[in-house]
């Protein structure tokens, strides 16, 4: 009986603590850990009592978690005595006993208790879709940039929603969900554990024509509550072939300890959406989709073959689209957009304002690729609220650029090089550009910025009378290079510039002449003013 499931390569390695937490304590639940949660994990084998008798393959024996299934205390403490130095990391069974549990920690391993409902093909599933995300995680999963996780998915939509998620296929098997709590009902814990749930339950839902309208209808289903049932309120919508009306299965949010948002069926909508490209691409191969929209994008090398890429995004070749940018607010914040759950949130919020958006990380940066649309008051809106989301919810400061082009998606490489010019720019003039802005709207620094960063990287450019006059403010504290800024600022007009620095006219006019002594600087030439300008931003 046994089965060993496929290896995870190491840079897409899975944490034991990471598994832990993608099945959920409906499931499973941690006895001991001797060795600590942080131990990478890329193979289950499944045994029974005969395999523990009569012995395994290689592979089963190689492999890092062992379900124990049907195996009582008894004969998995007597299985691992024969062990010698090769031990799985984990072992998964019901009811382990404390005698187990101690033989276990003092050989290193850990011991997961299994839920006494819960079938086993149930958890061996599980288990091995959350090592193959983990194992096409990169570019696919969402933890790296696009939606690839249906687990990070659900728990996106939980966590926006305040309710507790599960996404089923068509046959209504549980392909994830988000972690649970007490207000889980007995539903929810049931068709996680794998069994049915009450007969009655699923008579009144069919009654009322609830799974009907799921494979029939495109919009938001609601369930009242019944208590005597034992059922909460809750929301479904059916998940469809992008692109196609075929039904791939259903996405379930039930109401949790507060009353949903209102907004709530616009999110499972926009997630639905999701989850259909994640269902239907790990039924091809899942890290084509990541590579084909980093390729439009042009950050994989020139893009030959736009038409093939359309097509098998399902996106459209003509007419408007817009790529939205989002990357670090200024020099301190770069490196911080992709972090915790922000890129799962940003994937959900992008499809609940487009079904049919595509996105792709690259680096700290994270592109949405929005077709049909351009670079409109809607689109504008959807950034700044992106802005603030993430601010609010993940206290990450970003930045959002928008750029369109009516041109379709062939113009989409050159948006996106147009984007990172302006997050490029932001990093040397942020004061000057909006945290949403439009290309158009920041060409000014955006050039500014560049002829900026080609003096700091000829420094020959720069006159050598303006790093002379920063070398007399290092060492006497004497305020020239400010004020010759603020001057040139301010065109000229002294008693502006004076007021900016806080000082009165004279002071300012004293500082000028000194600079000139100094230096021999002309501010009253118009190529100086330039030359100088320029310098000081540097």
């Amino acid at each position: 009986m046994a089965r060993p499931h496929g290896a995870v390569p190491p840079d897409g390695s899975l944490t034991l603590g990471r598994l832990l937490l993608a099945l959920d304590g409906t499931l499973v639940t941690l006895v001991e850990a001797p060795e600590g949660l942080d131990q990478p994990v890329s193979t289950v084998a499944l045994l029974d009592a005969d395999d523990l008798l009569l012995g395994v393959g290689r592979a089963a024996r190689a492999a890092e978690l062992a379900l124990l299934v049907g195996v009582d205390s008894e004969q998995a403490t007597a299985w691992l005595a024969t062990l010698g130095t090769r031990t799985p990391i984990a072992i998964l069974m019901k009811l382990p006993d404390a005698d187990l549990v101690r033989r276990a920690a003092a050989g290193g391993i850990a011991v997961v208790a299994v839920d006494p409902h819960a079938r086993w093909e149930r958890i061996y599933n599980l288990i091995g879709r959350v090592l193959d995300q983990s194992r096409t995680g990169s570019p696919e999963s969402m933890a790296s940039g696009t939606a690839g996780d249906l687990f990070a998915l659900a728990q996106a939509v939980a966590d926006r929603t305040g309710g507790l998620v599960s996404i089923e296929d068509a046959d209504s098997h549980v392909l994830a969900y988000s972690s649970s709590d007490e207000q889980a009902d007995t539903l929810r814990r049931l068709s996680i554990l794998g069994r049915e749930g009450p007969p009655e339950m699923l008579d009144w839902l069919r009654q009322w024509g609830v799974f009907g309208a799921l494979r029939s209808r495109t919009e938001v289903v609601s369930v009242a509550e019944r208590v005597d049932l034992g059922l909460r309120p809750r929301i479904a919508i059916g998940i469809r072939e992008p692109g196609a009306a075929t039904y791939l299965g259903t996405l379930w949010l039930q109401q949790g300890a507060a009353v949903m948002p209102d907004d709530a069926g616009a999110v499972i909508t926009g997630a639905a959406a999701v989850a259909a490209r994640i269902i239907a691409r790990s039924a091809a191969v899942p890290s084509v989709h990541g590579e084909q929209v980093q390729r439009l994008l042009g950050l994989r090398g020139e893009v030959i073959d736009v038409p093939y890429l359309a097509s098998a995004l399902a996106l459209p070749v003509d007419g408007p689209v817009a790529v939205v940018g989002f990357g670090g607010r200024d020099v301190a914040d770069a490196g911080t957009v992709l972090t915790g759950s922000y890129l799962p949130a940003l994937t959900l919020h992008a499809s609940a304002f487009r079904t049919d958006s595509v996105t792709a990380a690259a680096g700290d940066r994270v592109y949405v690729l929005f077709p049909r649309t351009d670079a409109g008051a809607a689109t504008l809106q959807w950034a700044r609220v992106t802005v603030a989301a993430a601010q609010h919810r993940f206290g990450v400061r970003v930045r959002g650029v928008v750029a369109e082009s009516r041109a379709g998606l062939g113009a989409v490489a050159g948006l996106r090089q147009d984007v990172d010019r302006v997050l490029d720019a932001a990093q040397r003039e942020g004061a000057h550009i909006d945290a949403v802005s439009t290309v158009e709207q920041s060409r000014t620094p955006v050039l500014l910025a560049e002829i900026v960063g080609l003096l700091a990287d000829n420094p020959d450019l720069i006159d050598p009378r303006v790093a002379q006059l920063r070398e007399y403010d290092l060492a006497h504290d004497s305020a020239l290079v400010p004020s010759v800024r603020a001057y040139l600022d301010a065109f000229g007009d002294v008693r502006t510039a004076a007021g900016e620095l806080h000082v009165h006219p004279n002071t300012l006019r004293y500082r000028l002449r000194r600079t000139r002594e100094l230096t021999g600087l002309d501010l009253g030439d118009q190529s100086t003013r330039l030359v100088v300008a320029l310098a000081l931003r540097v």
